[in-house]
């Protein structure tokens, strides 16, 4: 835990009591703050909340507002700050000129002044960049601090040494919190269609990951991935008015300026560091994508082109995301349960081949759009839960085979049985959902535990 040592003595209010806010308030009382109020929509978060912290008080502030001595409202990313609606507590907040903030913004006012923070972000591939990124400054000695959207909550990490970088995933969420937190490294890795409802469209969305870059300065730098339909317009404008060193990052060819990885060849501004292609754990296009990412930030901190190749060729994978499961018979068991959208699917169905694609869920905003150019290696879908029918009809219309169930263990069962029956040397069940896992599972995590499980049933 880091101890929030500018809150001593101050009073704050925390919205929203999941990891993130139980988190905060266990920091605020270490640091000594004079009072912490508390609430969350839920009774039995609010309940486990104070008996877990006896010190901290309820407070329902969209009932009550703030005191005139309030130092800020703390709130949890998952609570909605301005669209579709902000939360009752936020207008009062901001009525009484009372600060909205985030976890993050916290931690930068207790460590800003003695840690650097690198931010990653972007719409796919952060927790695999972050990951491969904090992997190869702990392999090169540097003790970093490892967490935000992937891992602990920020505020529940171990206190790094001086000097130590935070290296933080950050959602748009979070982002939307920061007010004056700045990167000394940032990488925007992609953008696609994605939580457009929390953000009132493409515009706030994209307005909200590029706060990671606001307030960088001289020396800082910028990663933009070019590879998407957004980047370079994003690129050119940050070069042009960004205080910051900008670089683009790529798949697609060699820079002479920049982070490249063309088929899999990472050059950092031309110079060569390793060829990806080698490396199973970090298969595929996105995955060179975030490898140069990693890279590029790994340099920024400091690390030789020998240190980083040594780091990245260590990485052994992040679970949940094109997580390899094992191999029998042929058959060959994938977990991508990280893919929540269609864009995310899209890239694992680039990466494998003659797929028995499991996916299904609670749908995102564009559905299976972005993954309909990418069916050439797909021999059957096995689509399931409260999209099942929607992307069964969907991939029909595409002239894929696919058929309906009512959850991921019956799927799962009939696309290995048809695996079985129909590839006579390798096969590859997928399971890369394209959609949110919460109309059958509380997380995508749990979803990707139960494919795991079921794999290995096959499997021993």
């Amino acid at each position: 835990m880091i101890p929030l040592h500018p809150l001593q003595n101050r009073k704050i209010g925390v919205l929203g009591l999941s990891r993130t806010g139980e988190a905060v308030v266990a920091a605020a009382l270490a640091g000594g703050a004079a009072g912490v109020e508390v609430w969350d929509d839920s009774p039995d978060s609010l309940e486990a909340t104070l008996v877990a912290f006896p010190a901290a008080q309820a407070r329902n502030f969209a009932e009550t507002g703030f005191d005139a001595d309030h130092f800020a409202l703390v709130m949890s990313p998952g609570i909605p700050l301005t669209h579709p609606s902000p939360h009752p507590a936020v207008f009062r907040a901001r009525a009484q000129s009372i600060p909205v903030v985030g976890d993050v913004e916290l931690l930068w006012q207790a460590c800003g002044q003695t840690n650097p923070f690198i931010g990653l972000t972007g719409t796919n591939g952060k927790s695999t960049a972050t990951a491969l990124l904090g992997h190869v400054l702990t392999a090169a000695g540097l003790s970093p601090a490892v967490g935000g959207n992937i891992g602990e909550a920020v505020l529940a990490l171990d206190s790094p040494s001086r000097g130590a970088p935070f290296v933080l995933e950050l959602s748009s969420y979070q982002l939307d919190l920061c007010r004056s937190t700045g990167f000394a490294g940032a990488a925007l890795l992609n953008i696609s269609p994605d939580h457009l409802s929390r953000h009132g469209g493409l515009s706030g969305y994209i307005d909200a990951k590029l706060r990671i870059f606001a307030r960088q300065l001289p020396g800082n730098l910028a990663l933009i991935g070019v590879d998407d339909d957004y980047g370079p317009t994003i690129a050119a404008a940050l070069t042009n008015h960004s205080q910051a060193t900008v670089l683009p990052v790529t798949t697609v060819r060699t820079l002479n300026v920049g982070l490249s990885a063309a088929g899999g060849d990472l050059r950092l501004n031309g110079q060569a560091i390793l060829n990806l292609a080698d490396l199973p754990h970090l298969s595929g296009t996105h995955n060179w994508q975030n490898a140069a990412v990693a890279a590029g930030l790994a340099w920024h901190a400091g690390l030789s082109v020998d240190a980083i190749a040594t780091g990245i060729a260590g990485f052994t994978g992040l679970a949940h995301r094109q997580e390899r499961i094992g191999s029998r018979n042929g058959v060959t068991f994938v977990n991508d349960s990280k893919a929540t959208n269609g864009e995310a699917a899209a890239v694992a169905l680039r990466a494998h081949s003659n797929i028995y694609w499991l996916l299904g869920g609670q749908a995102k905003e564009d559905g299976l759009q972005a993954a309909l150019h990418d069916l050439a290696q797909v021999r059957g879908a096995f689509c399931y839960g409260e999209s099942g029918a929607e992307f069964a009809a969907t991939l029909a219309e595409k002239g894929v085979q696919a058929a309906i169930f009512s959850d991921l263990e019956q799927a799962f069962g009939a696309a290995l049985a048809t695996a079985e029956g129909e590839s006579a040397h390798s096969a590859t069940i997928l399971l890369a959902p394209a959609a949110a896992s919460w109309d059958q599972f509380p997380s995508f995590e749990v979803r990707g535990d139960a494919f795991r499980a079921l794999a290995a049933t096959y499997l021993t």
